[in-house]
């Protein structure tokens, strides 16, 4: 399966060099890595050392899904595997996700875990939960509403799933995160291997932490998204567990959406939320109800309510009658 690595630019300093050498050397003979600049002013791409399976594309700055789309359309490979300017390919990533690509075809993105750093100090602590949420992922999709499930630079795509999606889209959203949701909806399926494939380099100028389309409310409406066009494609009967700040704005959402909220759960003091009574989780045996989403923002909460459940209703399943959501 001939590969692609797709790797975007602005301005990446002398970091790019390392990680265009790591995908490299990931490649075998038929592979090509793909450098697309998006409007760089530091010269970083025209430096790059010469290697007869690198091309660099050129484009006006756009931003990075302008710049992932046109790497994406240019890209020969059977296999798109992704990879950000400052971060670097793991010995053997490829090795290990092409084994999944190849013994899946339903499967359209293989992504793995990710070693994370920091040159001038610490890792943030919300980070560091990230990424040890995300390496210790075992069920991508019934936790996709959570978090992103992949890591963007970690990832290798099925390239006729992509295209079968319609790409990266443009939108006041998180375009990865939006994209392995549109996978998901049209029936692929997504893998994580259990190898560390990618090491992360942590800083303040990270798009996640600068551009609007990676805030927490821009992840909420790419959710909201996904949930229109799939487990709530039609009006349902829910029950919303978590009446606090991670709750509130999905039990507005879904009200003003359509949906019956037969009741709210939670644990705290209150009589309604909205005009729906809150409940206590005691009362969850005696509701009927279509779907359960959990809206709690804080892990270990989260993972109190997956065990409460399985006391007071084991019948739901996580993934199927019950999702958390955040």
């Amino acid at each position: 399966m001939q590969v692609s690595w797709l790797i975007p630019v602005r301005n990446g300093g002398e970091l790019l060099q390392s990680a265009v050498d790591s995908a490299i050397s990931e490649c075998g003979p038929a592979d090509e890595v793909i450098v697309v600049d998006d409007g760089s002013t530091d010269g970083s791409v025209a430096t790059l050392a010469h290697h007869k399976q690198l091309r660099c594309l050129q484009q006006a700055p756009k931003g990075i899904v302008a710049a992932l789309e046109h790497g994406r359309k240019q890209a020969r490979g059977e296999l798109i595997a992704r990879l950000d300017s400052d971060d670097i390919a793991l010995p053997g990533r490829m090795r290990h996700q092409k084994r999944i690509l190849s013994a899946h075809p339903s499967t359209a993105a293989v992504g793995g875990r990710a070693q994370i750093h920091r040159e001038n100090g610490p890792v943030s602590p919300g980070m560091l939960r990230y990424v040890a949420w995300l390496n210790g992922l075992q069920d991508l999709h019934s936790q996709r509403l959570i978090e992103s499930p992949l890591f963007h630079p970690a990832v290798t795509l099925r390239a006729t799933a992509v295209e079968a999606v319609g790409g990266y889209e443009q939108g006041d959203f998180p375009e990865d995160y939006d994209l392995w949701l549109r996978l998901i909806a049209g029936g692929w399926k997504l893998e994580n291997v259990s190898q560390e494939v990618v090491s992360i380099r942590d800083h303040d100028a990270r798009l996640t932490r600068t551009d609007p389309r990676y805030s927490p409310s821009a992840f909420r409406r790419a959710k909201q998204r996904h949930l229109q066009a799939t487990l709530l494609n039609q009006p349902r009967r829910l029950v919303v567990w978590g009446a606090g700040r991670t709750g509130r704005p999905w039990i507005r959402w879904l009200l003003e959406s359509g949906h019956s909220l037969e009741a709210i759960i939670d644990i705290g003091p209150g009589v309604s939320r909205q005009g729906v009574p809150i409940q206590p989780p005691s009362a969850l045996p005696s509701l009927d109800f279509d779907l359960l989403l959990v809206a709690v923002g804080i892990p270990i909460a989260r993972q109190e309510i997956r065990e409460a459940l399985r006391d007071i209703r084991p019948d739901l399943v996580e993934g199927k009658n019950w999702w958390a959501i955040a």
